[in-house]
């Protein structure tokens, strides 16, 4: 069998659905290949991955409808954050952003069946959970054809790659990805804590690697946090051989130096994930009727925490700019896909520096002494016009078109 259509989306995650919605609410008609729903929710505590969703971020999901549909016992803003290293301290708050909070946590499975049910009712999205198997172009160079591994062809002018780290859109395109290998691993757990953390997220920087504790919000009267601790590789084998009982004592060893003492014991909810830590910048973002999203894309520390976020953001200005198109323009026109690449470009590159300048800053083959990193730390706390603008930037916003 044979169908054809416009647009076409490979790859459906939280972006990939995003990307789908976003683009049906600017009037295309849109197919997504790949989709499958959301996980469960747990009854009992969280599910495994957590993000933190920033201002950009929750004003797409917003303008979505999505956000709304997220269980609001299961958001927990995050009104400040905590920095220690080096016996330095650097504090960000409400205050440097005139909002409401910085970021808010949510469980990745309960944003992914919001968007389920937004998407339950877009017309204009054609739902498709088969995988790619083959995607080559077609033999007049007017668009994509896509096999699927139950044996069907789609055709599309435009092909939006949302398939993650290892795109097979981006793969067949050509388009080449510069990569660097932290030697680390992200070690995620959650905790009941002993008291209330107040929104606050806690960060510093230890044994090679970052740990941070995220804010959760609190179910059925009890405490708990989230844990981000970005490992060098012999430390986190380590710390995964670990009970989770032990690794909870591991943890409360670096509240004291977090300042963050009051919210031991800490008590393991269940046992610990872990995947690899690499940046992965694509050299090109767009191709001829072809574009890249997502961790398809681009892939940074999650020292920020802004991963996801990128990827939303890819969806908020690609959304925009084709919804803003001159009456006829296709939308795989060269020209918007170069103004695309052009409005994302600085902000990943900005951020991928930023990242990956504080992980080597930090790591544990850093030549810069540490008081030289404790001073700088010290300063920008000092500095509340440099903490409102880091804070800005973080929170996504400056970088959307207008």
């Amino acid at each position: 069998m044979s169908s054809s259509f416009h647009l076409l989306i490979c790859g459906g995650g939280i972006v990939g659905k995003a990307c789908a919605l976003a683009l049906a609410r600017s009037g295309l008609d849109v197919t997504l290949l790949g989709a499958r729903p959301a996980a469960a929710l747990p009854a009992q505590g969280y599910a495994p991955r957590i993000y933190a969703f920033n201002a950009a971020s929750r004003q797409l999901l917003d303008a979505l409808r999505v956000w709304p549909q997220v269980p609001p016992e299961r958001i927990e803003p995050i009104r400040a954050m905590h920095i220690r290293a080096d016996g330095a301290q650097l504090v960000f708050d409400t205050r440097d952003t005139q909002g409401e909070a910085l970021a808010w946590t949510a469980e990745s499975d309960a944003v992914e069946a919001a968007l389920d049910l937004a998407l339950r009712f877009e017309r204009q999205v054609v739902i498709d959970p088969a995988q790619a198997s083959q995607i080559s172009r077609l033999p007049d160079a007017s668009g994509w054809q896509v096999r699927t591994r139950d044996d069907r062809t789609l055709r599309a002018g435009l092909l939006i790659g949302a398939d993650g780290e290892h795109s097979l859109v981006r793969r067949v395109s050509g388009i080449a990805m510069d990569t660097h290998d932290y030697m680390q691993r992200g070690i995620v757990a959650h905790f009941h804590c002993a008291a209330p953390h107040e929104g606050i997220a806690f960060q510093t920087f230890v044994d090679g690697g970052v740990l941070a504790l995220l804010p959760l919000a609190s179910l059925h009267g009890r405490h708990q946090v989230s844990l981000v601790w970005s490992a060098p590789e012999a430390l986190a084998i380590e710390l995964l051989a670990l009970s989770p009982e032990a690794l909870a004592q591991r943890v409360e060893a670096h509240l004291p130096a977090m300042r963050a003492r009051h919210l031991g014991p800490l008590r393991p909810t269940g046992a610990a994930a872990a995947w690899r830590l690499q940046r992965q910048l694509a050299r090109r973002t767009v191709g001829e009727g072809l574009v890249l999203i997502g961790d398809a894309a681009h892939r940074v520390h999650p020292l920020a925490g802004q991963g996801l976020n990128l990827g939303l953001q890819d969806v908020q200005v690609l959304a925009h700019l084709l919804q803003q198109r001159a009456a006829g323009q296709a939308p795989d026109d060269p020209r918007l896909l170069r103004r695309y690449s052009r409005a994302r470009a600085e902000q990943v590159r900005a951020l991928a520096t930023a990242t990956d300048a504080l992980a080597r800053l930090y790591g544990g083959h850093s030549r810069v002494p540490a008081p030289l990193r404790a001073l700088g730390l010290q300063a920008t706390n000092a500095l509340p016009p440099v903490r409102h603008l880091l804070t800005r930037y973080a929170s996504g916003l400056p970088y959307l078109v207008s």
